[in-house]
């Protein structure tokens, strides 16, 4: 009950620290992103598609620095450098045109590997890829090791080349979880590159697990989407909701013992934990709605039997705003304390 009432008291802190960076985060875009989106429209004779554009602006360029630029930024006690806001929006920007080279575009693998080694304006041969050689480019130059930062990239490139085996063919939940825990690993730790200095093995061992976290996350939020593309997911593959909760609780309590084991400041680690509980909790309320078909279909989760809206949880609704709050009021903090005695020993 203690613990509740104290994670409830930290929840306007935290929501205006949040908004605040979203705020600072839109007059970014805004100065930096927009005009070199504008440039390639103006460019182009077929430009880019509105989803193309959305995910840029309101997702992975707002949402890498906004979220997880500022959660660096409380583990490090210190605010993003222009550069390193720089590199992480052009990182993120990026993201979602890289995605839709193995998802929609069929792009070749050779292709994209050189897209990825070797990002030159002259290889480019549309909208998309000139846009994503611009941003990658860009998020090199403001890099304080361009080589981590290509290192990094190479593992991304490695870890969707592999994801490919998720579509259209039989894999085992083995290999699935293998590639979906490889996925989000490596992501995180790309984004974590270009900050001014290099993370150290503790820390990179949480952001891998938290990474792993993020990606099932993705892939509960996205499962109507996968399952209309035949792509083989942990939720789309699932018989009961109650297993995929447990991976997720298990995948959160190896993350934020393994933040108890890094030499952050106790405080910042603290507000770190809560700050990212109010982001991957959101998976808790998804998991509710979804863990609610199971009765439609003689109490097994067949994700096959049920429609679009079953499917899709709307974070933007107020009811599910309460049911996100309730889970962040039981957010376990005693985790990082335990595992800082254990280190200590």
């Amino acid at each position: 009950m203690i613990n509740q009432f104290i994670n409830l008291l930290s929840l306007p802190g935290i929501i205006l620290f949040m908004l605040k960076a979203f705020w600072v985060q839109q007059r970014f875009i805004k100065k930096q992103l927009d005009p070199l989106i504008d440039d390639i429209q103006k460019a182009q004779d077929a430009g880019l598609t509105s989803g193309e554009i959305k995910k840029i602006r309101r997702y992975y360029g707002f949402a890498v620095p906004a979220i997880l630029g500022e959660g660096f930024g409380i583990l490090r006690d210190k605010s993003l450098t222009k550069k390193e806001r720089l590199a992480l929006t052009y990182l993120g920007a990026s993201t979602g045109l890289y995605d839709d080279f193995f998802d929609d575009l069929n792009t070749s693998e050779n292709h994209i590997r050189e897209l990825t080694t070797n990002p030159t304006e002259k290889i480019a041969q549309n909208s998309s890829e000139l846009l994503f050689v611009r941003c990658y480019k860009n998020a090199i130059d403001n890099a304080p090791d361009p080589n981590l930062l290509k290192q990094r990239a190479f593992e991304v490139f490695e870890a969707q080349v592999l994801s490919k085996k998720q579509k259209g063919s039989t894999i085992s939940q083995k290999e699935i979880r293998s590639i979906t825990y490889l996925k989000g690993g490596v992501s995180l730790l790309f984004y974590r590159s270009v900050l001014d200095r290099e993370a150290q093995k503790a820390e990179q061992d949480m952001l891998y697990a938290l990474g792993q976290l993020m990606q099932l996350e993705n892939d509960v939020f996205d499962v109507y989407k996968d399952l209309q593309h035949n792509i083989s997911t942990l939720v789309t593959i699932e018989r009961s909701i109650a297993n995929l909760r447990k991976t997720y609780h298990e995948l959160m309590n190896e993350t934020f013992i393994l933040l108890g084991q890094t030499d952050f400041r106790p405080k910042n680690k603290r507000f770190f934990m809560r700050f990212i509980c109010l982001i991957i909790y959101r998976e808790l309320v998804c998991l509710d709605c979804l863990e609610r078909n199971e009765k439609l279909s003689n109490n097994r989760f067949s994700v096959r039997d049920y429609s679009r809206k079953q499917l899709i949880c709307d974070m933007e609704k107020f009811k599910q705003l309460v049911k996100l709050i309730k889970h962040f009021s039981n957010c376990e903090t005693s985790i990082l304390s335990t595992a800082s005695r254990v280190k200590k020993q």
